[in-house]
């Protein structure tokens, strides 16, 4: 295998080097092939913030994985040497014509001409870069610099190292030459020498009242005795006072009455360069020499709301005053009770920028207004008007999206459609709410859980509704939680159905569901749902399909996997809590981050106080269970069960290029009901594409035990009722091909197990957690990924290679010597597909 692996990346080495050696271009006497750039002598700061001075047009060309290559310089040089200006002018000439003759065509299509146009600018660029434009996107230019390059960017990095208080460094560079080919490397000598040190930072504010504010702040300062006299640790400082004295009525003030400057007692500049420490001092001055500056209060507040989609002319302004704000409406459709505690601004308040800022984002939170603008306009000294400006978004929106979908599973593929339908109402009951609802006709393929015949995909009628109200209010506590009413809390109420018509019967599956959530911090946020009940009626055909069907779900549950409870009709209700704290910038991928979610489950809980533990009586009242003449019987299940999951994720930045990432994840389940099972989404289940990489979806498990399969030989889902799983991934961006693409190593550990005894004797002291031999059970995956970053999504493709499979014999678990390149091998290369990052 090892043999195999090294040849291959021979042949695509070497196949590189040809390609490159048909594609360099010429380098001028006076400019270099620039290789790499490097830094030598920096004790303390660091190469990463050296980087940032480097001018992009001196980065050097992106090298996949640091190899030493450059394939997107050979495809970029491909293009310029393949590139016909001619063939391209005159596609250019023709392109031109034709949008002369559109735009003098009677009738003109704005949609074409844009076509057209943006065809043409690609031309013009072509010809301007004497290249195509698929090659300049998938390509980049190769670096060249010149000595007077580098010179120029030694000198930019010393005055970078003087700004941050090494003001006596030195910074030069030195080329060595790697190749006969003038590819250089550049080496930037840094000497640092010895920091200048604040001894104290001294404020002189002649306004008494701005000084009294600034002792009061200075908790919060940013610069600090013993620190470097670092020019962005001042600005920063500089900002940090502007902004606390326009939160405290101060409008007119900016940063250019700050000043600043270095000192020290005896005021010899001598002595300070000697000594390489000094006092730190910050000037506030006065707009004059008889002038502190005024302080705003907010006189009168002004919020302006209208659908720009209605018509103006019939509507006349409604002015009214509420909670001291001016709200000016065009219709009355605006709830001023609900809005008002959202406006931070209030009349005769001292006047503070962030009140403004904070106001903005609580409208966005309605998503009910295109936007929240604000003007300010001073009335007199020291009054301000403050006007919030906010047109209503569309009213209704509806959204229609059909497609065709293929499903594919043991050689076989089937076809599918579906069509989508949706409609968004706004502020229909003059409460700022939400009505969403959605509407799915679909006939898709369905892979049989159990292989009961020769097909191993059926095709499945399917219909479904759902209804959503989202409340910007914790209903029906709104006028209890006051306090809560800055900390979006949300309220959605929600009503489901769906019928579908399997090959083995029907099914109907009817939810209600309530879910209140509230925003503790910027990164923080609770979930909490009072109910949420699924009532699912199942009918098992008496026909052979059916039947076989259900004779194989007796059988598995004779064996302890209990998948049939899974099909049964049945009843799920439970309450349950959610906290989530993620302060992950999706814009970053790389920059250091936190995720923890903590999830707590009650099921089934009212039947703790009822008599009858097994059922709820007005549920069999109000839906009786109605099996048709013609089918297999069957009872409703009920649940009982309590259920925790505790999730922890953590990105590390290495550099601006790459980090590494982990994750812990522990859920415990205890299915204390008379049946002892969960409802089957409320398992945990481990494999896949967000879990052990190594192992199908839901295939691993549980425990030691032997995974179940089909008469085919087909793992079907491990269900369990503990679950440990850990995860640890490299992540580095390698090039630039339409987006970033990322190459990524990871190792999964973890496994499922369930809660209680399972009296089998293939699953007996094998599928059960026991504290003396889990830690053995811990199955292991390792592979390599691939991630290309467009932005707005990321595909993923893993491939996961098993170490460690726990449901063989102790001593014999290690199967990583077993790994094999062939298809459809036990332990060969498990493929995943995701979208967005595993974890």
């Amino acid at each position: 295998m090892s043999k195999r692996i090294i040849y291959l990346l021979m042949m695509v080495f070497l196949q590189g080097m040809l390609f490159s050696c048909k594609n360099n271009i010429p380098v001028d006497n006076n400019k270099y092939i620039l290789w790499r750039n490097d830094f030598k002598g920096n004790q303390k700061v660091l190469d990463y913030e050296l980087e940032q001075i480097i001018p992009f047009s001196q980065k050097e060309n992106s090298k996949p994985l640091e190899l030493p290559i450059t394939p997107r310089v050979w495809w970029y040089n491909f293009g310029s040497n393949a590139f016909n200006a001619t063939k391209n002018e005159g596609k250019l000439a023709v392109a031109t014509q034709k949008l002369t003759t559109l735009k003098s065509a009677a009738v003109v299509s704005p949609r074409n001409i844009q076509k057209l146009e943006k065809k043409i600018e690609r031309y013009q660029e072509n010809l301007q870069e004497r290249n195509g434009w698929f090659w300049r996107n998938i390509g980049e230019k190769q670096v060249l610099i010149s000595a007077s390059n580098v010179a120029e960017t030694a000198d930019k990095m010393k005055k970078f190292l003087f700004d941050i208080g090494y003001r006596e460094a030195e910074v030069s560079y030195k080329f060595d030459t790697t190749s006969k080919n003038r590819k250089v490397k550049v080496s930037y000598l840094i000497k640092e020498n010895s920091p200048y040190i604040i001894d104290t930072v001294r404020y002189i504010v002649n306004d008494p009242v701005l000084d009294s504010l600034i002792k009061a702040t200075e908790d919060g300062q940013l610069v600090e005795k013993g620190s470097l006299f670092d020019l962005r640790q001042v600005s920063a400082e500089k900002l940090r006072i502007e902004q606390m004295l326009k939160n405290n009525g101060y409008y007119n003030f900016n940063n250019k009455f700050i000043s600043h400057g270095a000192s020290n007692y005896e005021g010899d500049e001598k002595l300070f360069f000697e000594r390489k420490h000094g006092n730190l001092q910050i000037e506030i001055q006065n707009p004059d020499v008889n002038t502190y500056h005024q302080q705003y209060r907010v006189e009168e507040v002004i919020f302006k709301a209208f659908d720009p989609n209605s018509n103006k002319s019939f509507y006349k302004p409604d002015t009214v005053f509420y909670n001291g704000v001016k709200f000016i409406r065009l219709d009355r459709n605006v709830p001023l009770n609900i809005i008002s505690p959202r406006i931070i601004s209030s009349p005769g308040a001292i006047y503070r920028i962030q009140d403004i800022v904070e106001t903005q984002r609580q409208i966005a939170l309605y998503n009910q207004f295109a936007f929240a603008s604000s003007q300010i306009k001073p009335l007199s000294p020291g009054q301000l008007s403050l006007e919030y400006f906010a047109p209503l978004l569309e009213k209704y929106t509806f959204g229609i999206s059909p497609g065709i979908n293929n499903i594919y599973n043991d050689g076989s593929t089937f076809f599918g459609f579906g069509v989508p339908i949706s409609l968004t109402a706004r502020n229909l009951l003059k409460k700022l709410e939400i009505f969403e609802g959605s509407l799915r006709t679909s006939y898709e393929g369905q892979p049989s859980p159990i292989n009961t015949s020769n097909q191993p995909i059926r095709g499945s009628l399917e219909l479904g509704f759902n209804l959503n109200l989202t409340l910007p209010t914790l209903w029906p506590f709104q006028n209890h939680l006051n306090q809560l009413n800055l900390k979006n809390p949300r309220t959605i109420l929600g009503i489901g159905y769906n019928y579908s018509e399997p090959f083995w019967g029907k099914r109907l599956n009817f939810k209600l569901n309530t879910n209140h959530s509230i925003q503790l911090s910027k990164f923080a946020q609770i979930y909490f749902s009072v109910l949420d009940a699924h009532l699912i009626n199942t009918i098992y055909f008496n026909n052979e399909s059916g039947r076989e069907f259900y004779n194989s779900l007796l059988a598995l549950q004779s064996q302890g996997n209990n998948l049939k409870i899974t099909f049964d009709p049945q009843f799920v209700s439970s309450l349950n809590s959610n906290f989530v704290y993620n302060n992950q910038n999706l814009s970053k991928p790389f920059s250091s981050s936190k995720f923890f979610r903590f999830f707590a489950e009650s099921g089934g809980t009212v039947l703790n106080f009822l008599d009858n533990k097994n059922q709820i009586g007005i549920v069999e009242k109000v839906f009786p269970l109605k099996q048709a003449e013609n089918s297999v019987d069957s009872v409703r299940a009920y649940f009982r069960f309590v259920k925790i999951n505790a999730d922890y994720r953590r990105n590390i930045n290495i550099n601006s290029k790459s980090s590494y990432a982990y994750r812990f994840n522990l859920g415990i389940a205890n299915p204390y009901g008379s049946n002892r099972s969960m409802p089957y989404d409320k398992n945990f289940f481990i494999g896949g594409s967000n879990s052990v990489r190594a192992w199908a979806p839901r295939t691993l498990g549980t425990g030691s035990s032997k995974p179940d399969t089909t008469a085919a030989g087909n793992t079907i889902p491990q269900p369990g009722d503990i679950l440990l799983e850990s995860s640890l991934e490299y992540r580095v961006k390698v090039l630039h091909f339409a987006g970033d693409i990322q190459f990524a190593a990871f190792l999964d550990a973890g496994n499922v197990w369930k809660w209680y005894q399972t009296n089998t004797p293939t699953k007996y002291n094998s599928a059960n957690f026991d504290f003396k031999r889990f830690y053995k059970e811990i199955a292991v995956g390792t592979g390599f990924g691939v991630r290309w970053d467009l932005s707005y999504f990321l595909f993923r493709f893993d491939w996961g290679i098993k170490v460690l499979d726990p449901s063989r014999e102790l001593g014999s678990r290690f199967v990583l010597d077993d790994f094999s390149l062939k298809r459809k091998q036990q332990y060969g290369l498990n493929w995943n597909f995701g979208i967005g990052y595993p974890f």
